[in-house]
């Protein structure tokens, strides 16, 4: 007969190991929109080869990512559509990534960095989950968006959205916590993978001095004191230095090239986007060029390339204003800059980088998920574009870039 355990002594607890809800979900879901992309792939093309169907997803961006994982940064501009191109427009941390990652498992570039991208993105979603304070049905339809969405193949194909994001909702929690020292090592992360991540500098300004209002202080005495805040100072300091980096390889690079005196162009990675056009405007004359152009003929019912991308940058805009309305300063701030940047440019690929943006995402789950229907209703719109629009990302279309 076994004795029983003495009074008031618990009984000794058998180990489990046991995965939290908020890393099912993102991983699951990855691999769901995985084997759906890759079914509609190998119905529509007749094709089934693993590596060919990460190769056909691979396009645009993609391949100069893998390009410059394989042979870094390329000698005097020659590539890409036109010939007088080349990728010193593209930021590094994501191809390091992926050429770290080849090397250590000995697959190729491709395959690595499609790994790489939806794992990136699976750890940004369990990042991002303090952001939506415990709502889980608004967690469940970001992370569906993310891998089951119609721009799912930004953050499943070997990108920098997924990268990205990841770091900007890391910034975000840390702000969240006042700890602007790790927000702004984090920014240096992100603007190595791409410029926009100059704005955190914006977000952590912004947050600083809400937090310093919510302890009683006042925006007059938060100006004063601003340079004796050498925490700030810091994690502003901090922000650029990816970029900073970039800049120098760059300039040491480019006047191999197009140097005079042996001198390079720092800011070569600005001045190569003349190739697509992109040079610094009125953000809100190209809107205006983006959504007029298509009526100067007449009226119609269709939504061509910039019309689209004019519509993104509104949809971007008006959610910044919502986060200013609901005083989430920081969001608001970082989101209307995220916007106005390569809207200064030109619109092209606005649906990119506006879907690229983690508050944008987050506030639109948050909205969306609000009301049950409008949460199902959501769930069955994203699932048939996501089917729907891998043909047209396949085919290469402008649409979606």
């Amino acid at each position: 007969m076994v004795d029983a355990a003495a009074p008031g002594k618990p009984l000794p607890r058998k180990w489990s190991w046991r995965v939290p809800t908020i890393v099912l979900i993102p991983f699951y879901l990855m691999l769901a929109g995985f084997l759906l992309r890759y079914a509609v792939y190998w119905r529509t093309s007749d094709h089934w080869g693993f590596t060919e169907y990460l190769r056909a997803l691979c396009v645009y961006d993609c391949n100069a990512y893998e390009r410059l994982a394989l042979y870094g940064y390329e000698g005097r501009p020659s590539g890409f559509d036109k010939g007088d191109a080349n990728n010193w427009a593209f930021f590094p941390l994501f191809s390091i990534l992926s050429w770290a990652s080849a090397k250590v498992t000995g697959v190729s570039v491709l395959v690595a960095g499609s790994v790489l991208a939806n794992l990136i993105t699976v750890w940004a979603a369990v990042v991002a989950w303090p952001l939506f304070e415990g709502k889980l049905r608004a967690y469940f339809l970001f992370c569906f968006f993310l891998f089951v969405g119609p721009v799912s193949y930004y953050y499943t194909t070997p990108y920098t959205e997924g990268l990205f994001l990841l770091l900007t909702v890391a910034a975000l929690v840390l702000l969240k916590q006042r700890d602007y020292i790790a927000a702004g090592f984090t920014g240096a992360f992100m603007t190595a993978t791409r410029s926009t991540g100059l704005i955190l500098v914006f977000a952590i300004l912004i947050q600083a001095l809400t937090d310093h209002r919510k302890d009683g202080g006042t925006v007059r005495s938060f100006i004063a004191g601003i340079f004796r805040r050498t925490d700030l100072m810091l994690a502003i300091a901090l922000v650029p230095v990816g970029l900073c980096c970039l800049a120098l390889y760059l300039y040491v690079h480019s006047g191999q090239y197009i140097g005079v005196d042996g001198r390079g162009d720092a800011l070569a990675f600005v001045h190569i986007q003349r190739a697509w056009g992109r040079a610094f405007q009125n953000p809100f004359g190209n809107l205006w060029l983006a959504l007029s152009g298509q009526y100067k003929s007449g009226w119609t019912w269709s939504i061509g390339t910039e019309l689209a991308f004019g519509l993104a940058a509104i949809g971007g805009l008006v959610l910044s204003l919502v986060m200013a309305i609901r005083k989430q300063w920081a969001w608001a701030v970082f989101t209307a800059f995220g916007v106005l940047l390569p809207l200064s440019t030109n619109t092209y690929s606005m649906i990119r980088f506006v879907s690229g943006l983690a508050p944008v995402l987050i506030l639109g789950a948050l909205m969306l998920a609000r009301w049950k229907w409008l949460f199902y209703v959501s769930l069955a719109v994203f699932l048939i574009l996501d089917v729907l629009l891998l043909p047209t990302w396949i085919a290469r279309t402008y649409y979606l870039m």
